[in-house]
């Protein structure tokens, strides 16, 4: 690109011809003679009309001078476009000689300018010529195509033969000034209004030398009919220096200092300052660098350097930016835009960060991204994919405590919900239908995200550790693998959401290792109930875009083990004895019996249709105790229904109950019913009808022990009665067959 070099020649070649005919003029002409003549042809050869209402005078040596005073251009006619009161130019003679071209001072003064579209796009600074050239003429030509081609292609060839052959003159200006230029700019099609006034003042300019540049101007703009204006107004200060040799231009020392007011501004006005140490443009290489840039507005100040390479035909870029500390809180208040409602009036009050850029119209890089938000720390890295539209985005932070952020929760106490009026049905019908997942959202996205995150606090649950990595494509977002380190455990799991049809549809497999589930309820739910570590595996699935949509349609089977825990607030020996002592009439001594129910392990397989729970074949062991059960906990109304069969050691009822050993071998049932925000010691209570009904049969069991002993008994009695007399009967026999061999005896010795 050559065109610094061309405008150079154009600017030096004018100046001297311009010197030349004014010497000439000077010498043997009076320009106030000729203003009618210069109106007549100007009006004749382009159509404008000049308006010479002042003198013109000039000046020979040592400077060709020339002013102009009251000047008017109007094209047809359409009412003047161009107005000025003076004009002033000055040119040194003797430097010329040397091939130097030295102005002393180039001003216009309260130049006005009205420039107008209309509604079809044309201008009224554009001139209707007829093109009467020969080559014009015979454009359609072929022959005259070929010529007109060849001389393109010598018209652009040529120059760059020849820049290098010539040397540039040098210029020296010593003042341009612009004194209160004003222009106004009216666009018909856009139905935009432009008014501007600016000052411009510009000393010691020469080629390949830096010179002082000072401008303000101030811009309104606004409709057609002067509605709804955005008022600017700016003030540049800079070293300019322009090298015509290496076709470049470089500023330093850069000041912009800007305000801007507006009804259509969150605030106004509002005011900035940029400033660059600073600025290079290579137009042959078509580079920029800037250095040493710094803006500050409302309180923010951003540091960058900035380099873009083959802006004009393949632009890429590098940048690294820097937002100092600055408070997010201040900035929205300064803004006029509303604080969300936060717990922490200490949050959102420090921000900073640093990203280093680099990219091109096809990929955009940011790496590395430093974010620190109060205590927060953050560290990104992203690639984007302009075309199509995709990312991948790393993410490192720790100590986020997102509750810091979120509104305070609203206890229920009975003072404050007597003031709370009754919600009605349409209140709690608008808030069921709130949609809680952003589908169009998510059916835009398309890339991949990956995050670790230390110590992170949600809802009061504590995450040690989370590490997520997770895949968008057009409505279908997967999250595999899901990974956390909390309350001394871990929860792993695989996550797929489908926006992509009518219904959101979510599916879950997770996995729990040994987390405390205790303190994680406490913090999560406020509910303490059970304690232990928890051993977790299943798969759920639900459908919907509120909560309570997803919880009513929430489907699965899993399999809890819980270890070395407790049924929290819950005594099941204190129950079973307070329905011993009901059936008894009697009373328990409270003192015996601890808040908690210790177990060594509980297990249940749990089986989800709509958000409803039922655990069938629950059991839970330990020494003194053993609880089997089943029932359904709602989800959707955040309740439970539930019976437990409870056995306890004989030792333990012995102890506390006073029974016998025959009543430790009952298993005793306890229903818990309530809701979850119940207290845990009122939500299960022992079932009096089924105590009774167990110590009926339990004495129903001992009649007929009784009958049973009684019976055999009384058959022992007469077996030993008749084993007596068959005894005495045989003594008796025998002793009458002794009588008998005596008598026989006797019998034969008197026979012998």
């Amino acid at each position: 690109m050559v065109w610094i070099k061309r405008l150079s020649l154009l600017v030096a070649g004018l100046l001297v011809i311009i010197a030349l005919l004014l010497a000439y003029v000077m010498l043997f002409v009076n320009p106030n003679d000729f203003k009618d003549e210069l109106k007549s042809v100007a009006l004749e050869k382009a159509n404008v009309n000049l308006r010479l209402d002042g003198d013109i005078s000039w000046s020979f040596f040592p400077w060709l001078g020339l002013g102009l005073e009251d000047i008017g251009v109007a094209i047809g006619s359409d009412p003047e476009i161009l107005q000025f009161d003076r004009a002033e130019f000055g040119l040194a003679i003797l430097p010329l000689l040397e091939r130097k071209i030295q102005v002393n001072k180039v001003n216009l003064v309260n130049l006005k300018a009205s420039l107008n579209k209309n509604a079809q796009g044309q201008g009224n600074w554009q001139l209707d010529l007829p093109d009467n050239t020969p080559a014009a003429n015979s454009a359609n030509t072929p022959k005259a195509s070929g010529a007109a081609d060849t001389a393109n292609v010598t018209a652009n060839t040529a120059p760059n033969n020849t820049d290098e052959k010539i040397k540039l003159p040098d210029i020296q200006l010593d003042e341009l000034r612009i004194e209160n230029a004003q222009v106004q700019y009216r666009d018909e099609q856009a139905k935009q209004l432009i008014n501007a006034t600016l000052n411009v003042q510009l000393n010691d300019v020469q080629w390949d030398k830096a010179w002082p540049m000072v401008m303000d101007i101030a811009v309104t703009q606004s409709d057609l009919e002067g509605k709804s204006p955005v008022k600017a107004k700016a003030t540049l200060n800079a070293n300019l220096a322009v090298f015509p040799e290496r076709e470049s231009l470089s500023l330093d020392s850069l000041v912009l200092s800007g305000e801007v007011e507006s009804d259509l501004l969150p605030a106004s006005p509002i005011s900035a300052k940029l400033s660059a140490t600073n600025v290079d443009l290579d137009l042959p290489q078509e580079n920029v660098l800037v250095e040493g840039l710094a803006l500050s507005v409302l309180g923010v100040n951003v540091d960058a350097k900035i380099q873009a390479y083959q802006v004009l035909s393949e632009p890429q870029f590098s940048a690294v930016l820097s937002v100092g500390e600055f408070n997010p809180r201040y900035l929205m208040t300064r803004l006029n835009l509303p604080l969300p409602d936060m717990s922490d009036d200490t949050a959102l009050t420090k921000a900073r960060a640093n990203i280093t850029l680099e990219g091109n119209l096809d990929s955009i890089t940011a790496q590395p991204i430093s974010i620190a938000m109060d205590d927060t720390n953050i560290e990104a890295n992203a690639v984007v994919d302009l075309s199509p539209l995709r990312w991948d985005v790393s993410v490192a932070g720790k100590n986020l405590n997102l509750d810091r952020y979120l509104p305070t929760p609203v206890e229920k106490s009975e003072e404050n919900t007597a003031e709370v009026p009754p919600v009605t049905a349409d209140t709690a019908t608008t808030a069921a239908s709130e949609d809680l997942i952003p589908v169009e959202l998510i059916r835009t996205l398309n890339g991949h995200v990956g995050v670790v995150f230390e110590n992170l606090i949600v809802k009061k649950l504590k995450i040690d550790k989370i590490e997520l990595d997770s895949t968008q494509s057009h409505g279908l977002v997967k999250v595999s693998p899901l990974r956390a380190s909390l309350y001394k455990g871990s929860v792993s799991s695989k996550v797929n959401l489908d926006v992509r049809g009518k219904t959101p549809v979510l599916d879950v497999i997770p996995a729990i290792d040994g987390v405390q589930i205790q303190p994680l309820l406490v913090d999560f739910m406020d509910m303490n109930k059970i304690a232990g570590a928890t051993y977790l595996n299943g798969e759920l699935s639900a459908k919907g875009n509120t909560v309570d949509a997803l919880m009513s349609s929430l489907q699965g089977d899993l399999l809890i083990d819980i270890k070395n825990g407790a049924l929290v607030g819950t005594n099941l020996t204190k129950t079973v004895c307070e329905g011993i002592a009901a059936i008894r009439k009697d009373k328990i001594d409270d003192q015996q019996f601890g808040p908690d129910t210790p177990f060594e392990t509980m297990r249940f397989p749990a089986h989800i249709v709509n958000g409803r729970v039922s655990t069938p074949g629950l059991k839970i062991s330990s020494a003194g105790i053993q609880v089997t059960g089943d029932g359904v906990v709602s989800l959707p109304n955040s309740s439970l229904d539930y019976q437990a069969n409870v056995g306890i050691a004989g030792s333990e009822l012995d102890k506390a109950c006073h029974v016998n050993e025959k009543v430790t071998k009952l298993a005793f049932p306890i229903v818990c019913k309530g809701q979850f925000s119940d207290d845990p010691a009122g939500i299960c209570r022992p079932d009096i009808k089924g105590f009774g009904n167990l110590f009926a049969d339990l004495a129903k069991d001992e009649l007929k022990l009784k009958a049973d002993a009684e019976k055999a008994r009384l058959k022992e009695k007469a077996e030993a009665e008749k084993a007596r007399v068959k005894t005495k009967l045989e003594e008796k026999r025998k002793a009458e067959e002794e009588r008998l061999k005596d008598k026989l005896k006797d019998k034969l010795k008197n026979l012998f």
